[in-house]
């Protein structure tokens, strides 16, 4: 069996492959189509952070640790983790990936995520990808997040299954972008069903966690069906600072 870098030697000389990022060749294709020195500008997310939510720390962080939104219980999911921060590199990377057709970066997003997922007190055995909208997934030809859980399944041996028929997405909701919490629970409100049980515990998958509202009504939809725990899982984590931005 070939060696990773021989395959790769093999592979630069027959397919040459540029980094999206800075367009220099990429020698070393464990990260796909991003070369080793646009990945390391990646911001892995660091304790500390919330518990629960898994935002990092902010001064309104109470004496447990809690954020503000979690104090209030305004999700309704359980425990939630981030792998990276949504820095512009990443920006850039997740932008490629769902709009390019650079569907080879599902495989390094995943390996990060496989990493989180062993690092982190996740109980669920059932991952759930957040779907699209029949309509969205036939436009873009794919749904990133059941692309990202296949390679995160692989990455991690396999030792959880991907549910796809559970969870339904009815409504082909607008964007996000720019509105405020009420808005956006409206805008969402009635966007997903469930079509069949779901476990006690589940772990739903998204590419990035912005304000958290889809991922709250998805744990409500959830919930209501008979499930216990919901558990959150994202390559990317928005920063306050940064949630005008779309994704």
């Amino acid at each position: 069996m070939l060696d990773a870098k021989f395959s790769d030697s093999i592979l630069n000389l027959l397919f040459p492959l540029s980094c999206v990022l800075c367009n220099i060749q990429v020698r070393e294709r464990r990260w796909g189509p991003v070369c080793p020195t646009c990945w390391s500008k990646m911001t892995f997310l660091c304790p500390p952070f919330c518990p629960q939510c898994g935002m990092p720390e902010n001064p309104a962080f109470d004496i447990a640790g809690l954020c503000s939104s979690c104090r209030l219980q305004e999700f309704a999911f359980d425990f939630a983790r981030s792998a990276l921060i949504f820095n512009d590199p990443l920006r850039e990377v997740i932008h490629h990936f769902k709009y390019s057709d650079r569907v080879s970066l599902a495989h390094p997003l995943g390996a990060v995520l496989g990493e989180c997922i062993e690092r982190e007190s996740f109980q669920g055995r059932v991952i759930i990808p957040v779907p699209l909208h029949r309509q969205r997934e036939r436009q873009r030809g794919f749904n990133q997040a059941e692309l990202i859980a296949c390679a995160l399944n692989s990455w991690c041996g396999r030792n959880r299954s991907i549910e796809t028929g559970i969870l339904r997405r009815r409504k082909n909701t607008p964007s996000q972008t720019g509105l405020s919490r009420s808005q956006r629970a409206l805008n969402l409100a009635g966007a997903f069903e469930v079509r069949r049980p779901a476990p006690e515990c589940v772990i739903v998958l998204d590419d990035v966690y912005t304000t958290g509202s889809t991922l709250h009504e998805i744990a409500k939809v959830l919930k209501r069906a008979g499930t216990k725990r919901v558990e959150v899982l994202t390559v990317a984590r928005v920063s306050l600072s940064d949630r005008a931005e779309p994704t």
